[in-house]
């Protein structure tokens, strides 16, 4: 992997192991901003920054990403190139230095990332629960990219049309394509959304009563009506008064219970923070399942907050196969044989070395 004026990393070359690497450093000196760069090579932008010109560093009016990774017995270079213009930054991705589309992208090889924003998923409101999804759908599900960029499209026109019948500009006949493309592609979303809650429920279940001493975890997908072509017809006179599409995959959401309640509001910091984490776990297995290989596991300091017996759980496993970044601010928590197997680095203001 290299790195060029990505955040605070003005250079970096890097080649972690094939098992677990553990990056060890101070908050602040750089240890997402790797992990960062990694999922968006497999997601084809940064699931963390709200503005790409975040990304590009001090050094330079331009950034660069780029890796060589083996998927499925297949090499590939991946390359993301950020361009400051004016307030915004233009990205282009590569493939083997041809340029290709955003949702050309996923799929090349497959990351299940947690960073502790994750906790969101059960502190926040849905909109990070459908990103959950979505991130991990895009890299496995053939056409869910597509789908789900061609829905962001159609609930635009939509609602910039449903505002303009609102004025008298627009008559209402000129939903009407607009509707049966929310309903084609809401169908899809909301469908491959529904069968991956129904694959993860037993697998993030077997690993949060692993991690936490048999506590029950259950997941459960809010999805849109099931005639979904009966209530946006039901919905105009509501989307009309609003301005905006009121029915679709765009609204739904991942309940998270522990013990039968809900987690949001009737469990501790570490309870969610364990419940997150078997969730990601839950991920990479379904991942593994549909594909046929592990993901690169990238966990940023997924190891504060829990206590020792809980810690000790989850390290044992995500010490299997496949490759593993995990970031910590000191090696105390880790286990000697984990670290004794691992290649360990220290990261410290933008620089990374090996130690040993």
């Amino acid at each position: 992997m290299r790195l060029r004026n990505h955040r605070n990393y003005a250079q970096l070359d890097l080649t972690p192991g094939p098992g677990v690497n553990v990056f060890i450093g101070a908050n602040g000196q750089g240890k997402t901003n790797l992990l960062e760069a990694v999922a968006m090579l497999a997601l084809s932008s940064s699931p963390r920054a709200r503005r790409e010109l975040e990304l590009v560093g001090p050094v330079a009016p331009m950034a660069r990403i780029e890796a060589e990774v083996e998927s499925g017995g297949i090499t590939a270079e991946l390359a993301i190139t950020l361009t400051v213009e004016g307030d915004r930054a233009r990205r282009v991705i590569e493939v083997d230095g041809v340029r290709r589309r955003a949702f050309d992208l996923p799929g090349r090889f497959r990351v299940t990332l947690f960073w502790p924003d994750d906790l969101g998923l059960i502190k926040a409101g849905p909109e990070l629960r459908r990103r959950f999804l979505n991130q991990m759908l895009v890299q496995i599900e053939p056409g869910y990219a597509r789908a789900l960029a061609g829905l962001k499209r159609v609930l635009e026109q939509r609602n910039s049309l449903l505002k303009r019948i609102a004025a008298g500009e627009e008559g209402g006949d000129v939903l009407d394509v607009w509707n049966q493309e929310l309903i084609r592609l809401g169908g899809e979303v909301a469908a491959a959304r529904s069968a991956a809650v129904l694959e993860l429920q037993p697998e993030a279940a077997r690993y949060h009563a692993e991690i936490a001493g048999g506590e029950r975890l259950d997941i459960r997908y809010e999805g849109p009506p099931k005639d979904l072509a009966e209530a946006v017809h039901n919905s105009l006179a509501e989307d009309l008064r609003r301005g905006s599409t009121s029915v679709g995959p765009h609204h739904d959401d991942l309940r998270v219970l522990l013990e039968g309640q809900d987690a949001r509001a009737y469990s501790s910091q570490g309870q969610q923070r364990t419940a997150v984490v078997s969730l990601k776990l839950a991920e990479a297995a379904l991942v593994a399942r549909r594909t046929g290989e592990r993901p690169v596991l990238l966990l940023d300091d997924v190891l504060s907050e829990l206590d020792a017996e809980r810690r000790a759980a989850l390290l044992r496993q995500v010490g299997g196969e496949g490759q593993v970044i995990i970031t910590s601010v000191e090696a105390g928590p880790f286990p000697p044989e984990l670290i004794a197997n691992a290649m360990v680095w220290t990261v410290i203001e933008g620089r990374i070395e090996a130690c040993g």
